[in-house]
């Protein structure tokens, strides 16, 4: 006997559903709108799982229920649906429940992934939700567990931060142009390798007007000397749109007894 595995799954052209008895189909539909069956015969018994995505820091509770599990034992036997995990019965405690009757699975709280030691501790985009089938009236499980991972989308919800609040570095009079002057270190709190971590350094401007003294690599924070420097330059900070995250920090470089000094913005889109 195996579980049922049921949770609305928004496909285009594309619809799913489970037969355990003759395996795993799927529906599709051809440019033409005719629909065809494909079926996926299993050789032994295993777990089907599949993803129940919801959105950080929205409230996902219209997509209740999220996903449904049942299991086949049921024709014959009283079932308790239960589950466990992070969310549930770990902190932090009842974003998730179960119907321990229908099996389905609701999300009644709103989820913050920058919060959520999970996600800190792991570096995972996703929780796990252990599945449990019981006989009623023994207790007895009557299915082995099942793991359901409902992925977290993130979002860019989380400004970069400064690894310092002063990064000072240092230039020879008779530095060449593209001299290293120094590097800076960002980081961000949303979703690792995600485009909304994704990090871009810039200068806003330099005053006098003039040819800029220096530049920026835009990837990797480095700081490069672009044309003699023989006076004091300033980075004032810019006007900023409200739809754009970012953070500020003060650069200084000394060259010999002067000391020249810039504020630099960091953007993320």
């Amino acid at each position: 006997f195996a579980f049922h595995f049921y949770m609305p799954i928004f496909l285009f052209f594309l619809q799913v559903l489970l037969d355990f008895s003759t395996g795993f189909h799927v529906k599709e539909w051809d440019e033409n709108g005719m629909a065809r069956w494909k079926t996926f015969r299993r050789q032994k018994r295993e777990w089907i799982k599949f993803a129940a995505a919801c959105r950080e820091g929205e409230d996902n509770s219209k997509r209740n229920p999220i996903a449904r599990i049942r299991s086949d034992c049921e024709e014959n036997n009283p079932i308790t649906y239960s589950i466990s995990g992070v969310g549930i019965d770990r902190a932090p405690y009842g974003i998730f429940v179960v119907n321990p009757r229908t099996g389905e699975i609701n999300i009644t709280s709103i989820v913050d992934r920058e919060v959520t030691p999970v996600f800190i501790a792991t570096l995972l985009p996703y929780l796990l939700i252990r599945c449990f089938a019981k006989h009623s009236v023994t207790g007895i499980d009557l299915e082995p567990p099942l793991e359901l991972r409902v992925r977290v989308l993130d979002i860019n919800d989380n400004p970069p931060i400064f690894a310092q609040t002063v990064f000072t570095g240092s230039v020879e009079e008779s530095s060449m142009d593209n001299t290293l002057v120094m590097k800076i270190i960002a980081t961000d709190a949303d979703e690792p390798n995600h485009l909304n971590s994704k990090i871009a350094f810039k200068i806003e401007s330099q005053e006098p007007a003039g040819p800029p003294m220096f530049i920026m690599n835009k990837y990797t924070g480095e700081l490069h000397l672009a044309n003699y420097l023989d006076r004091e330059v300033t980075f004032p900070l810019p006007k900023l749109n409200n739809m754009i995250l970012w953070c500020m920090c003060v650069m200084r470089v000394r060259k010999k007894e002067t000391e020249e000094r810039g504020h630099m913005v960091f953007y993320k889109n």
